[in-house]
């Protein structure tokens, strides 16, 4: 008997199916399909990132998806064991195809050549072959077991990048960019449907009619939806298009060609948006559910992961970054102002123009300095230089 269990995990977005049993080919089709992929050393399927569409395949399969019990950093320490596993196996291979290289070559006197004619040529030219091809075997499981070693410290130093404080920082504002795309598709969604359903008002503030025109005029502006409308179901006559592939709502309902070019009735059309629009507002609803559910969790662990006595970028401190002034001297950048990934600093060309101001990401910056500590260090004479733009710190203190 088949048994299934989905999870997914906040850590790395993703959702995995576990097996005991082989899938039928219906189900397997079906996975393959919503992009699961088949991890064999880990034995389930798993898909790059969370979606509707793949979470509704799981729930048909499973009824239930549950919270994934191994974090991303077990599981990038069992893979880097795995690879460093490999590594000694071909280390290994190399090892012992360098020592029958050796055990050919002991029975060999040094700058022997091959006797042409004797008796010895024939082993003495497979023994030849044999060695070169025991050379190029090590040489091969040697640069082998060299990757699998690069794999295997890649797979943690991976796990560790992205559990970063600027990385998650900028994780989380591509989430916020992701989550406002997802709440204007909804508001799109829910203009539409107001529409289709009359609870628009007319112009001079009479009740709502579905014209062709009333139709035209809001297909024109702000309607998107393509349909494939077949002869069999919307049979229509000459001059009306006898095209059969997809066409969008103002086309079919005959556009500024007339009345008589018309596919479908103004009623047809909204019998066909309104699904459609109620299918876009659930499935931007649920993005905008698991979005806010993400950054909740991301916002979390940034601040679960903050050190309080770590000097945080702020408007009036500084920093000492590639675009500092006398950044080869201690020089430190006065920080304008703090976005959500980056500082905007001061820069110049050096040319006697004016200032003109760059942003920095917070990974680029080697050294910081709290607006306290800048008055401090000011007050203390310890800045030298001072501009609008920066400093340089006595010291490097």
């Amino acid at each position: 008997m088949n048994t299934y269990t989905a999870t997914y995990s906040c850590q790395d977005n993703k959702l995995r199916l576990y097996t005991i049993g082989r899938l039928s080919p219906e189900e397997y089709a079906k996975v393959k399909a919503a992009g699961f992929s088949w991890a064999p050393k880990q034995e389930l399927f798993v898909a790059p990132a969370w979606s509707p569409q793949r979470e509704d395949v799981l729930l048909e399969l499973c009824d239930e998806i549950e919270d994934e019990s191994m974090t991303t950093e077990e599981r990038a320490a069992a893979r880097s064991e795995r690879f460093d596993q490999y590594a000694e196996h071909r280390e290994k291979d190399a090892a012992q195809a360098e020592a029958a290289v050796h055990a050919i070559t002991e029975g060999i006197p040094l700058g022997q050549p091959i006797l042409v004619g004797h008796h010895s040529e024939k082993r003495a030219r497979k023994d030849a072959e044999r060695i070169e091809n025991g050379i190029r075997r090590a040489v091969k499981n040697w640069e082998t077991s060299a990757y699998w070693s690069q794999r295997a410290e890649s797979a943690i130093r991976h796990a560790t990048y992205l559990e970063r404080p600027d990385v998650r920082a900028r994780r989380i504002k591509g989430l916020e960019a992701d989550l406002r795309k997802m709440i204007r598709n909804k508001e799109e969604a829910e203009k539409s449907l107001r529409f289709w359903r009359g609870e628009f008002k007319m112009k001079d503030g009479s009740p709502f009619v579905l014209t062709r025109e009333v139709a035209l005029q809001f297909c024109n502006y702000y309607e998107n939806l393509y349909f494939a409308f077949p002869l069999k179901d919307y049979p229509r006559n000459p001059p009306a298009s006898q095209y059969e592939g997809e066409m969008g709502l103002w086309s079919a309902l005959g556009g500024s060609d007339g009345p008589e070019y018309a596919i479908i009735t103004p009623e047809q059309a909204r019998e066909l948006a309104i699904p459609s629009h109620e299918k876009t507002k659930t499935w931007a609803e649920r993005w905008i559910s698991h979005l806010n559910n993400r950054l909740i969790y991301e916002k979390a662990m940034l601040a679960a992961g903050a050190d309080p006595n770590e000097v945080k970028p702020e408007k009036g401190g500084a920093c000492h970054c590639w675009a500092s002034q006398y950044r080869y001297d201690n020089g430190y950048s006065i920080i304008q102002k703090v976005n959500k990934v980056t500082v905007t600093v001061l820069d110049n060309w050096g040319n006697g123009g004016k200032d003109f101001t760059r942003n920095i990401p917070f990974d680029k910056l080697s050294k910081l300095m709290s607006a306290a500590q800048v008055q401090e260090a000011r007050e203390s004479g310890n800045l030298i230089g001072e501009t609008e733009r920066g400093f340089i710190l006595k010291g490097g203190v």
